[in-house]
């Protein structure tokens, strides 16, 4: 076996081990980038073109992005807008089987639209919706576990963050990766849906609420509700309108969505002051810190594995492989199932992009597709114990639920994504249709 691949299995081992004993990931990906030129180039000479590629990777305007979507997570997180959009969905949905379970889907599904982040998704759906569906009998497992997974629809469903990051590693277009990850995002949305009406008419369960049994709810009220949805159906329009339809860059949608944002909760809905702000600003800028860190220390690791020719050989090594395309691609995608077991999703991009795309350029496969299959990947690594992000946001909201149950009820979603990350991979177009 080439030396090559004996450093680069070194260097993702050293890697793993430094992560799994608490040492952050962009310092994890630094010490091991630096380490392997040191070790491998001999001597301090071959740390000079650190600094260019440290800086260049800052400077990518297409970061840009990240600040800002990040940003208008924290608004919408830190304002009402969720619940007034969970409430309206829960009136509109009344009279289908499962109504709260599918308006947490909805309401996720668009959330998803808007924040561009899996934890501002179940963070701002989670704590109204389980309260709701706990006070009118839900059980807790099936509740919490819809929370769970409507939660990863936000880095699946475009602006995705997650997909930004792999968007640039992976030198593709942010746009492309967007338009390609709408089908697969609502055929992700509606097996859920579909599967909790089949669970609610599988336990005679019709629940909706106390108002609507009631006969309370006139359509009036409906009207209202349709009404309360145009904050977001406007701020969904100005971030992939405009990107769809070629009038902005995923950068400026960014910038556009921040600042609607701000405007819908500021000066419509009354919700922000002074101290909110400074929260939603310090917490904005504690999250793109350590976003773009990790960033900068993934571009470094890539540049090492480029430069110490580990990821042309590991490329070359795999497409001599004399199996076939498929069985390879499964074996990829294993791989990041198991890696999702153990570490968060933007440390798996940053981790194997790098040695990935060589591999997926050499079979001829095109890397937006495969960044759509990634992203999916990335979901069920949300819901994956042990690590599982989503797992512990819903026991944050729900805290006298316990993790075994969350996970029991977060399951079934897991093999809905294996359904539905099958269905892209053997059927392309669903990714490449609208681009």
């Amino acid at each position: 076996m080439p030396v090559e691949i004996w450093l680069g299995l070194a260097m993702f081992g050293a890697l793993l081990a430094l992560i799994l004993v608490g040492v952050p990931v962009a310092f994890s990906l630094f010490t091991v980038a630096l380490g392997s030129l040191l070790i491998v180039q001999g001597g301090w000479f071959s740390l000079g073109l650190v600094a260019a590629t440290v800086n260049s990777s800052v400077m990518e305007f297409t970061l840009t992005a990240v600040p800002l979507f990040i940003l208008m997570g924290a608004v919408i997180s830190a304002s009402g807008m969720g619940a007034r959009l969970y409430n309206a969905l829960a009136v509109l949905m009344h009279g289908i089987p499962g109504a709260l379970l599918v308006a947490t889907t909805l309401a996720s599904t668009i959330m998803a639209a808007v924040s561009g982040s899996s934890v501002a998704t179940a963070g701002a759906i989670g704590s109204l919706s389980v309260k709701e569906m706990r006070r009118l009998g839900y059980r807790d497992d099936d509740s919490c576990g819809a929370v769970a997974a409507g939660g990863t629809l936000g880095i699946l469903i475009p602006p995705s963050i997650p997909m930004i990051i792999y968007g640039i590693i992976a030198e593709q277009s942010i746009r492309s990766l967007f338009i390609a990850a709408v089908v697969p995002g609502l055929m992700m949305a509606g097996a859920f849906i579909g599967y909790q009406a089949w669970l609610a008419r599988r336990r005679g369960e019709l629940r909706v609420p106390e108002g609507i049994r009631e006969g309370r709810i006139t359509p009036a009220k409906r009207v209202w509700a349709l009404l309360e949805l145009i904050p977001m159906a406007v701020l969904i329009w100005v971030i992939l309108g405009s990107i769809y339809m070629g009038i902005a860059t995923p950068t400026e949608a960014a910038a556009l969505g921040a600042i609607t944002s701000l405007l819908l909760s500021g000066v419509i809905y009354r919700e922000l002051n002074g101290r909110v702000l400074l929260n939603i600003f310090m917490e904005t800028a504690r999250s793109s810190v350590m976003v773009l860190l990790i960033v900068v220390a993934a571009m470094l690791f890539g540049y090492v594995a480029t430069t110490t020719a580990v990821a042309p050989v590991i490329s070359s090594t795999v497409a001599n492989l004399q199996i076939a395309p498929w069985m390879i691609l499964v074996a990829i995608m294993l791989f990041l199932l198991f890696l999702g077991c153990f570490l968060e999703t933007l440390s798996i991009i940053v981790i194997t992009t790098p040695i990935l795309v060589p591999i997926i350029q050499g079979f001829g496969w095109d890397l937006v597709w495969f960044g759509v299959l990634m992203i999916i990947n990335m979901e069920m690594a949300l819901i994956t114990p042990p690590v599982g992000l989503n797992l512990f946001i819903v026991q944050g909201v729900v805290r006298d639920v316990s993790l075994e149950r969350i996970m029991l009820g977060a399951a079934p979603y897991v093999g809905i994504m294996a359904i539905v990350l099958t269905l892209v991979a053997v059927f392309p177009g669903l990714t490449l249709w609208l681009n």
